[in-house]
């Protein structure tokens, strides 16, 4: 009963995560989620755990007390800054704590299989998308027209196409799997797993998030190289050089369907060098409510890619002014300009690397940046190596949020907390039994 009652309460928080509005509950599951857990944690194998994976944990140790250090000797408001600590980064760090001890409990079967889980948590992400394709579905039936680049369901497409992307890089794991080792790596027969991918990528595409597409392209050549590599390994180079050659002929399918889906493509190029011209045009200080810089055409530049590079540019500066960062912090980009003399009407930079620099400092995205180098590191050589599934999704989920953080501020609240959770459970799935086993000494 109370493992019944423990994967409940995980899954209720996996489900609430990104959902709009309901920050109280979230803490409430996550509360309440780790005391549970910590019950049937096994104790004994957190040690090699951390000798496992030591240098990750010094990395992100390192992040943690250089932010704490800045907070009081350096930001330009210690009690904001601590704040923002306090509800940013103490429950991204509770989440990759649960993580841990899930995937520990997992492990020596004190909760349930790892497969189970993994299983269970995918599933969760599955039936939101069926509800986001169904919310688009409901809009089609009342208006004659279905739902696009809204999602009810997380209250944005960032939030939609940002857990959207981490599942479809799990179904990827999924198939190469089958295809190259004809062996699951989800407990699901693969009709259910077509099932879901089609779900995913409907809802990939209702949600209109471009930055989901840009994802889903590379998340797709990268599996394809490894299915590649496979077939010449396995049977004769010509097998594998038309998979190459089917591979991109599939991703320039999509790329091509991507551009023609989303009107805002063709003016991107002239809209981005608008926004990279922040010192003569500067609607990027008020977007709401200041004209656009008119495009060769004649039309106002495309609002997306104007402000996002007018920040990326601002950022730099920024950067450059307060090395040292102003203070961790979700609106750090706007505490800064402020601090700068800008008086512009802006939250954060759209920018999950901007953010960061501008918050925590130069020294905050170096420690940060090695922390999710690491991280591909480490799944790398453990699918390589061992042909964990886990280690291949531990690639693909690191490299995808380093990536996503260039374009989306997906470093701060929910997003941060889930990638941290995922990252601390698959850190444990992916290790050897050997290596939860063994003396710290005898660990290789």
């Amino acid at each position: 009963m109370t493992k019944k009652i423990t994967l409940t309460l995980i899954l209720g928080l996996f489900f609430t995560w990104p959902l709009p509005d309901v920050p109280a509950l979230r803490y409430l599951l996550l509360f309440l989620s780790l005391l549970a857990v910590v019950r049937l944690s096994p104790w004994q194998n957190l040690w090699p755990v951390w000798c496992g994976n030591r240098w990750l944990f010094f990395f992100l140790a390192a992040f943690t007390l250089w932010v704490l250090w800045q907070a009081v000797f350096i930001s330009h408001d210690t009690l904001r800054s601590l704040r923002e600590l306090s509800s940013q980064w103490l429950n991204a760090l509770l989440a990759l704590s649960l993580g841990v001890l899930l995937g520990c409990s997992s492990r020596e079967k004190k909760l349930m299989s790892g497969a189970i889980i993994t299983t269970a948590l995918i599933g969760v992400w599955v039936l939101q998308a069926m509800i986001a394709v169904g919310q688009s579905v409901a809009h089609w039936w009342e208006y004659d027209e279905l739902l696009r680049g809204l999602v009810p369901l997380t209250g944005g497409k960032l939030e939609m196409s940002f857990i959207l992307n981490m599942l479809l890089a799990a179904l990827t794991v999924d198939l190469l799997f089958r295809a190259c080792d004809a062996r699951r790596f989800l407990q699901m027969k693969t009709a259910w797993i077509a099932f879901a991918l089609f779900f995913a990528l409907v809802s990939l595409y209702l949600a209109g998030a471009r930055n989901g597409i840009i994802g889903l392209l590379f998340l797709s050549f990268s599996a394809g190289i490894l299915y590649s590599i496979h077939q010449m390994r396995v049977t004769h180079w010509r097998r594998g050089l038309a998979s190459v050659l089917l591979l991109f002929s599939v991703i320039t399918g999509f790329a091509v369907s991507g551009y023609q889906s989303d009107t805002r493509w063709p003016s991107f190029v002239e809209s981005a060098r608008l926004g990279w011209a922040i010192d003569e045009h500067q609607a990027w200080q008020d977007i709401d409510n200041t004209p656009l810089p008119r495009m060769e055409s004649g039309l106002p530049a495309e609002a997306s890619a104007y402000t996002r590079v007018a920040f990326i540019h601002v950022g730099l500066r920024l950067m450059d002014e307060f090395p040292l960062g102003v203070g961790y912090g979700r609106n750090a980009f706007s505490h800064a300009l402020h601090a700068s003399g800008v008086k512009a009407q802006v939250g954060h930079a759209h920018s999950g690397w901007i953010d960061l620099g501008i918050g925590g400092g130069l020294p905050a995205v170096a420690l940060f940046l090695v922390f999710l180098l690491s991280l591909m590191v480490t799944g790398g050589v453990r699918y390589f190596r061992d042909q964990n599934p886990h280690g291949l999704w531990l690639l693909f989920l690191a490299s995808g949020y380093l990536g996503r953080m260039v374009i989306d501020s997906v470093s701060r609240d929910h997003m941060l907390q889930m990638f941290l959770f995922l990252a601390g459970y698959l850190l444990i799935m992916s290790m050897r039994d050997d290596q939860l086993r063994l003396p710290a000494g005898d660990m290789k």
